[in-house]
């Protein structure tokens, strides 16, 4: 787990930062797990001050909370947790949408139909991490159109917390043929031009969890 940074402050914080949600991702920081500043600084090899803003980015983030006397919790996602973050994303994504439907031009589309085909044909169930990304880029598409960065930092964020959750096990199985036909309607509806038929569609059926 050591890591090799380079001597700068800022630098060294965002690498660090990177580094530490490279662990989350790859389960070797799991959900349920406490650990410790003076834990990871020796593990890391590194200070532990730019090492706690590292952590406290990601308890902003949601990814992990801080425990007076019990140290620092990896954060789990619950039923409810889910749901909330979908109902922002939901929210966030559609309105997103809405402003930049007029720029949307049948080259993004094409991009988009690409993309959702690659998602369906050549990501191997093994394959977790490939297919968040495309799912990323599908809907970066449009999302890349708007020029309001903080909503788009925190779309980033929700999609992240949600891949951390799919990584650990079958939920990703069970979404992969829905995204599928879902983002077929999602362009349908972009190619009819309706604005608010797209957007609420994403807000109410693309980004609703069936837990059936």
């Amino acid at each position: 787990m050591k890591m090799h940074i380079q001597n700068n402050f800022h630098l060294l914080r965002s690498q660090v930062y990177d580094h530490l949600r490279m662990e989350l991702r790859q389960q070797n920081l799991k959900p349920g797990m406490f650990v410790t500043i003076n834990q990871l600084s020796h593990q890391l090899g590194i200070n532990r001050t730019p090492l706690r803003d590292a952590l406290l980015q990601l308890q902003v983030e949601g990814f992990v909370t801080f425990l007076p006397q019990r140290g620092i919790q990896i954060n789990e996602l619950s039923k409810s947790d889910l749901e909330d973050i979908y109902e922002m994303l939901g929210a966030l994504d559609s309105r997103a949408l809405l402003a930049v439907f007029p720029r949307i031009t049948p080259e993004h589309i094409e991009q988009m139909k690409r993309i959702n085909e690659e998602m369906y044909e050549n990501c191997s169930d093994k394959d977790n991490y490939k297919y968040f990304e495309l799912n990323n880029d599908f809907h970066n598409v449009y999302l890349n159109l708007s020029g309001n960065a903080l909503m788009l930092r925190q779309l980033n964020i929700l999609r992240q917390r949600l891949f951390d959750f799919g990584a650990k096990g079958e939920w990703i199985k069970k979404v992969r043929e829905l995204n599928y036909r879902e983002h077929l309607k999602l362009i349908e509806l972009i190619e009819k031009k309706d604005a608010n038929a797209v957007a609420s569609f994403v807000r109410d059926v693309h980004c609703a969890i069936n837990w059936e």
